[in-house]
């Protein structure tokens, strides 16, 4: 259950940091001793303004309980991990981005901290990447049955942007 937990967190998680408009995101988290499974989400809301080759977003958000593992079960671990008493969302704010690097403020968990976001631009759309630590957001390390969930999480989204 703990494992599942971790896994989720990191899929919620990185849904928010690489937000850049209503679009999806995709939490790719590796297990130990081998394994990996995946985190997606269609709901990522919020909106990414191109100014130039500026991009920037005051708000991003997506809703823990949007997260699609492929297996209910887990869905519900991971979701119960990441919520917050008061949070029912994974937040990112202050986005700031140019030439393939960005800034942002990402809140899981209740915690805030600075992250760093990579992305390229494809037409009118927009891939970003992000890659964090769930101890950054005081989100215990996780086992389940002999199988751990490493510590850092990969998240990748794709999303439509709006010229200013």
């Amino acid at each position: 259950m703990e494992f599942v937990k971790k896994c989720l967190f990191i899929a919620a998680f990185m849904g928010a940091s690489a937000s850049w408009a209503d679009g999806s995101i995709t939490v790719y988290v590796k297990l130990s001793p081998a394994g990996s499974f995946k985190a997606k989400s269609e709901k990522l809301k919020g909106t990414v303004i191109r100014d130039g080759a500026n991009f920037t977003s005051e708000k991003l958000s997506v809703t823990i309980d949007t997260f699609k593992t492929g297996i209910n079960l887990r869905d519900e671990h991971f979701w119960k991990y990441l919520k917050h008493p008061s949070i029912q969302k994974i937040i990112l704010t202050d986005l700031k981005a140019s030439g393939g690097r960005g800034t942002g403020v990402l809140e899981v968990n209740g915690v805030k901290k600075p992250v760093e976001i990579s992305y390229k631009e494809e037409g009118s759309r927009v891939q970003a990447n992000i890659k964090t630590s769930a101890k950054l957001f005081n989100l215990p390390p996780e086992k389940y049955l002999g199988i751990s969930v490493l510590d850092e999480v990969n998240i990748e989204t794709q999303m439509e942007v709006s010229n200013k």
